[in-house]
């Protein structure tokens, strides 16, 4: 018999289904026997049923014998952000923006002169600013398209930009503010701006205290450095002079949870650092993508970022997996992040609409 709780996003309950790991698919291959009790402690530390002991058990046997026990402990150093660990995450994300914007003196109680992105880049922006939504009881008449916003109407508000997974920062600091003039213009005619994300790689954290401290030029070397497979040297005086154009003293960096390389996780020890280490290299694929070095730790139940080891990224599902199912076979969350309307101005939704 599954057990069943109630949890509730600020007055909004539903149900959720705890289903225990041995539950799911018994471990019942030899191979892995060993380690059958830290495989079932992973799969519950985690708590979500789209990893299920088989999907575990499937990706452990494909690698020879003598790698699987350094796999395992690869797997270990993983953290999963689930539905209920997100809600909690983003209404305590939504404490340190406020403290950020209090800081400043905007208007905390009803929001009138903050402005929250309800889409940055991809889709994970639009699903992250759904969940802050609906996990702090905001009104959606505060969440707006980057490009309907009006400069003229700007000035003396805050606009907070919200993600999930912030890596190396590239994509905000060259896609979304380098390389667009528009939004240029739109971050210098706010008195405050605020990138606020779950999780921020130690990577764009270094980035950012350099513009802080005006060093564009380092930063645009940085990003020359790591992103090796594209030539800036006809662009990079531009963006160079694109970045120095926004103020980022008035641009505050706010997460929750921080990433660093996975190598330098505290849980492991200098042997098993070598160890994982030298995993990593032998199973890195031929043509290393901008983002592998990164060697983040942190993943989420829709999606894993590209910061992930992709030796991991087939234990995780990815956002777009949810629109290859049927649409009677979605329910509750993933159903309503995929087609939720901006327009519904109840803060508040029943995810689970069959109690």
């Amino acid at each position: 018999m599954l057990n069943e709780s109630r949890f509730s996003t600020g007055g909004a309950a539903f149900t959720l289904v705890a289903v225990p790991p041995c539950l799911v698919l018994p471990m019942t291959s030899p191979p892995l026997a060993p380690w059958r009790g830290r495989m079932q402690h992973l799969l519950a530390r985690w708590n979500e049923p789209d990893v299920a002991a088989e999907s575990l058990e499937r990706w452990l046997l494909q690698f020879e014998p003598a790698e699987r026990g350094i796999a395992l402990r690869l797997a270990e150093c993983v953290e999963l952000h689930a539905w209920p660990r997100l809600v909690q995450e983003c209404r305590l994300l939504h404490q340190r923006v406020c403290h950020e914007l209090a800081s400043a003196g905007f208007d905390l109680e009803r929001f009138s002169d903050v402005d929250f992105s309800r889409v940055f880049t991809a889709k994970s922006g639009d699903l992250i600013s759904f969940v802050y939504r609906k996990a702090n009881r905001l009104p959606v008449t505060c969440f707006h398209n980057l490009e309907a916003l009006d400069l003229e109407a700007a000035a003396g508000r805050a606009l907070v930009i919200l993600d999930d997974y912030i890596g190396s920062g590239s994509q905000f600091l060259l896609q979304a503010v380098a390389r667009s003039p528009t939004n240029q213009a739109l971050l210098r005619a706010y008195r405050h701006f605020c990138l606020a994300a779950v999780v921020v790689h130690d990577d764009a954290r270094i980035k950012w205290r350099l513009l802080q401290r005006h060093g564009w030029e380092e930063v645009m070397a940085i990003e020359a450095q790591q992103l090796s497979c594209m030539d800036f040297s006809a662009d990079c005086a531009q963006l160079t002079a694109a970045l120095a154009s926004v103020d980022w003293h008035q641009g505050g960096l706010v997460a929750v949870q921080r990433d660093f390389p996975l190598p330098a996780h505290p849980q492991l020890q200098p042997s098993e650092r070598q160890q994982v280490r030298r995993f990593l290299r032998q199973q890195q694929p031929d043509g290393a993508s901008t983002s592998d070095f990164l060697l983040g730790h942190h993943t989420f139940f829709y999606g894993a970022p590209n910061a992930l080891p992709r030796v991991l990224l087939p234990l995780f599902k990815r956002l777009e997996d949810f629109t290859l199912d049927p649409r009677d076979r979605l329910r509750g969350l993933p159903a309503d992040m995929l087609e939720y309307d901006i327009n519904n101005r109840d803060p508040v939704t029943l995810f689970d609409r069959s109690s």
